[in-house]
């Protein structure tokens, strides 16, 4: 057995010197078409050729339009014979002769991927997705093309989405899939940094939050050691992010820039969701049996409460009054505070359960929640009278309103996005989108124009994060 090992190796180690051979004798792979892939690493012959490599394979497969090709920053000239072995024992080859990436490539590609950083002169304008925290190929074959693959499978209902014809697009557009790497449970609440383009997902089951590179499409880090954060939330003039967690009742403050613990403020239980108000400056936290706190993020202090009949579930601040609208579900109900005082100005009683999921429209000066039990969207006034209901998906936990193309976004642990169409007083949907059970918490990003939805590990894959371009 060794022997005849030793000889399935020789042979393999000549057939790659002889492909080696022969495609120097073959024209330059071009990056000249939107269907292109540029995968992109420092060298250009270990992890962008095996990632153009297993690409062009599943592309292959599943009958798609597009190609890969591999470029190197600094390039080497030939490919490694441990790459090209590991290559030959899957079936396949180099995808191309090695090459350096120029900024031509860059801009001519459908889509630049890259292992390392890419300088300016290499890239130009291009929007490169970073694959960060994949081991080099070289050292660890296997563990490489598997992260590699499971990023592709990741990737390749993207590229499909931004191919469809224009008539056949649906009103959201899945442009990537953000892997969060190894996260187990239940994700809950998101926030956004806009000036780094950080986005902060709480990952209750894993008791970590996670740091998405947006601009980069990939993980920054993690923060761990959190005791089942539900809220999070950035605070600019401070530039502090905030972390309520479930278990212990804490609001943990956290330094914007690198992430160093810089606070701790002790709620009691059940912290969970967070506002920030940028107009008062302030910092709300729904918390414990009933009760929103008050934080300064100044000081960084616990400064007064405002008490609540039970515990708040999504609240939304009212930018032109100060006035807080309050989910209660556990009384179905709705509370109004006067958000200066803290005084109770209404309680608004419901007719259905589970009213977890808030936003306002400011525009047409409505409350929009939505109910679990039965799944319905609901408008009211801003003095508490229905207006307007409609069906939507189940296990709701998050809704936005798109003023730019008057629609209302809901996601939903069932497994989708609905998307709704708002016409006059009436809420049409438009499309349900699938997604993945369990995916109910998600976060629109107006001055970004995307809709970020939090997927668990689970069926349809790795945790990660789905981000959604509005069409058109």
């Amino acid at each position: 057995m060794r022997t005849l090992g030793r000889d399935v190796l020789i042979w393999l180690r000549l057939a790659a010197v002889s492909c080696a051979l022969l495609m120097s004798l073959v024209p330059s792979a071009r990056a000249d078409e939107a269907n292109t892939i540029v995968f992109v690493c420092q060298h250009g012959v270990v992890n962008s050729q095996m990632a153009a490599a297993y690409f062009n394979k599943a592309a292959q497969e599943r009958g798609l339009p597009f190609r890969a090709v591999s470029r190197g920053i600094d390039l080497y000239r030939s490919v490694p014979v441990r790459v090209q072995d590991g290559l030959a024992l899957d079936g396949l080859e180099v995808a191309n002769p090695p090459q350096q990436m120029t900024m031509d490539d860059a801009a001519a590609a459908g889509r630049v991927v890259a292992f390392d950083q890419v300088p300016a002169e290499q890239r130009g304008e291009a929007n490169v997705t970073y694959w960060s925290g994949i081991p080099l190929g070289i050292n660890d074959y296997e563990a490489t093309r598997d992260q590699i693959v499971q990023r592709i499978d990741a990737l390749i209902p993207t590229l499909t989405a931004a191919a469809q014809p224009a008539e056949d697009k649906a009103p959201l557009q899945l442009e990537i899939k953000i892997l969060l790497g190894e996260v187990r449970g239940r994700i809950d609440h998101l926030a956004v940094d806009l000036k780094r383009q950080r986005l902060f997902v709480a990952e209750l089951g894993n008791d970590s939050i996670a740091i998405v590179d947006l601009a980069a499409h990939s993980l920054f880090r993690t923060i761990a050691g959190m005791d089942q954060p539900q809220g999070v939330g950035y605070e600019p003039s401070s530039d502090t992010l905030y972390v309520a967690n479930a278990r212990d009742g804490s609001v943990r403050l956290f330094e914007g820039n690198d992430y160093k613990a810089i606070g701790r403020i002790e709620l009691g239980s059940d912290a969970d969701n967070i506002r920030i108000d940028t107009a008062a400056r302030r910092v709300v936290v729904g918390y414990g049996d009933g009760g929103l706190a008050v934080l300064d993020p100044s000081t960084r202090a616990h400064v007064r409460n405002m008490p609540l009949r039970a515990h708040p579930e999504s609240f939304q601040i009212e930018p032109d009054s100060g006035r807080i609208f309050v989910n209660l579900p556990e009384v179905r109900a709705v509370a109004v505070v006067e958000g200066a005082s803290g005084k109770l100005l209404a309680s608004w009683p419901l007719d259905k359960g589970g009213n977890y999921a808030m936003t306002v429209d400011r525009s047409r000066g409505r409350v929009l929640l939505a109910y679990r039990s039965p799944a319905e969207l609901a408008g009211f006034s801003m003095d508490g009278k229905l207006v307007a209901h409609a069906e939507t998906c189940g296990d709701v936990d998050d809704l936005f309103v798109d003023a730019k193309r008057e629609r209302v976004y809901v996601s939903c642990g069932a497994g989708y996005v609905d998307v709704f169409e708002i016409d006059g007083s009436a809420y049409r949907r438009a499309a349900r989108l699938p997604t993945a059970t369990g995916a109910r918490t998600s976060l629109f990003v107006p001055e970004m124009d995307r809709l970020f939805v939090a997927v668990r590990t689970g069926p349809a894959g790795p945790a990660a994060i789905w981000v959604f371009k509005p069409m058109p």
